[in-house]
């Protein structure tokens, strides 16, 4: 039975080539082109190997990578992690869970690059998890525009996480994005229960016809609106408060602020 490989990246053509080279050494690859792409791609079964860009829209890469660590537990492969960024920014890659990084360079250098470091995988009779290895590809120099947009996606992700009230950023197809730590803590539920699932299974069954017509309402009404209602979480009464997602005048996905109903402001 062919290894599986999984591939995530926001680049087609890079997911193309990675796919191709892996293919050519018989694995059977899955390709995902941005991290909540790839959450919807993972079966029960994990796979061999995965190969993760960590600058991508909607899903990053690091929360992917959070995600398949938290699904799959104690059954640990080896994920490698793929950017423009270079060792530069290791302090942060420290944090995402990855074991090997691989900084993106020419085509030439990585693909002798790749299947070294494949050939190597692949006489391991156990994956052993241990301090991340960094896979140097030479001539690749730090990209200016990936650092500073990896800072800003941090920087982002840190105000969502660090608000006061639960807040779910919701897809244009109804799925959650991304959700921060009071509101895992609000609704009870783990990032795997919630991630890339329909925004309306996560909520109480009695709440999600209010819920369905809130969204099509700050969606499809011309001025900017919020609709609130309360709803139980066990025993506790949430204030939900729904809003479109403006980018460039165009809505492209909903906020879900969650906070406890007495919640007092001072």
């Amino acid at each position: 039975m062919s290894k599986k490989a999984l591939v995530v990246d926001a680049d087609y053509f890079f997911v193309e080539f990675v796919g191709e080279l892996l293919e050519k050494r018989g694995y059977a690859v899955t390709k995902a082109y941005d991290g909540k792409d790839g959450i919807s791609k993972l079966s029960d079964n994990p796979h061999d190997i995965m190969f993760v860009d960590l600058v991508m829209p909607k899903v990053d890469g690091s929360q992917f990578i959070d995600y398949v660590r938290r699904k799959y537990g104690s059954n640990h492969f080896p994920i490698v992690a793929l950017s423009g960024v270079m060792v530069e920014q290791l302090g942060a890659l420290k944090e995402i869970g990855a074991d090997y990084y691989m900084a993106k360079g020419p085509i030439d250098k990585l693909t002798v690059k790749l299947n070294q470091f494949m050939a190597e995988i692949e006489t391991q009779t156990e994956f052993t998890p241990g301090e991340m290895e960094i896979i140097q590809t030479g001539g690749v120099y730090p990209r200016r525009d990936a650092m500073e947009l990896l800072e800003a996606l941090k920087f982002h992700q840190a105000v969502i996480k660090n608000m006061g009230v639960g807040a779910l950023v919701v897809d244009t197809d109804a799925r959650i994005l991304n959700v921060n730590a009071a509101g895992y803590e609000i609704m009870d539920r783990s990032p795997t229960e919630v991630l890339n699932r329909p925004v309306l299974d996560i909520f109480p069954a009695s709440v999600k016809p209010k819920l369905g017509d809130a969204l099509k309402q700050v969606f499809h009404l011309p001025e900017r609106t919020k609709i609130s209602f309360l709803v139980d979480f066990e025993d506790r009464s949430i204030r939900t408060t729904v809003s479109a997602i403006l980018l460039s005048g165009d809505k492209v996905g909903w906020v879900l602020v969650l906070e406890d109903s007495d919640c007092k402001y001072v």
